[in-house]
């Protein structure tokens, strides 16, 4: 899936319970971090809040503890912590964010993703017709190219201002 490259924070994110929570902790800013780093690599799988290392492999502890600059253990306290909180869960060995859609705005993802398929649809379609759309420019040149004819013809034609020569 392409990358997004924004992530839907709100302003009163340290009004949130469960970040005051995580901020009360010993290490609170690590465990902070760790949080925006999960919503991060979440977006970069970009895969309804999966944090992956590919387009469907899962991210190890080991690889999120490299990614993190975290020790196995620190990180494995920090992911126990995010489940007990229920900001995040673990299924099938990989880690989603939990309610993934108030931090991406999921249905205009897919709008864009749609209209941009239709687009690239549109065009291959019209590749195959032989059918090659006209710019702006060549159209304009096309006109000039009439209104010297028509000048030598006799034919009054307006120019650009809009008034008959």
């Amino acid at each position: 899936m392409a990358q997004v490259q924004w992530l839907k924070l709100y302003i009163d994110i340290f009004d949130n319970e469960k970040i005051k929570k995580l901020l009360r902790n010993r290490d609170g800013d690590s465990y902070f971090r760790a949080w925006i780093q999960l919503l991060i690599l979440a977006g970069k799988s970009n895969n309804k809040g999966a944090v992956l290392l590919g387009e469907n492999i899962p991210m190890s502890l080991e690889d999120l503890a490299k990614v993190m600059h975290k020790t196995l253990p620190k990180l494995t306290t920090i992911i126990q912590t995010l489940c007990e909180l229920d900001m995040i869960f673990v299924e099938d060995d990989t880690i989603f964010v939990k309610n993934w859609s108030i931090y991406q705005n999921a249905d205009e993802l897919d709008r864009i993703r749609e209209n941009g398929r239709k687009r690239t649809q549109k065009c291959r379609a019209n590749q195959k017709k032989g059918n090659v759309t006209e710019t702006l420019r060549n159209t304009e040149e096309k006109n000039k190219e009439e209104n010297i004819i028509r000048k030598e013809e006799g034919t009054q034609v307006e120019n650009e201002s809009g008034f008959k020569d």
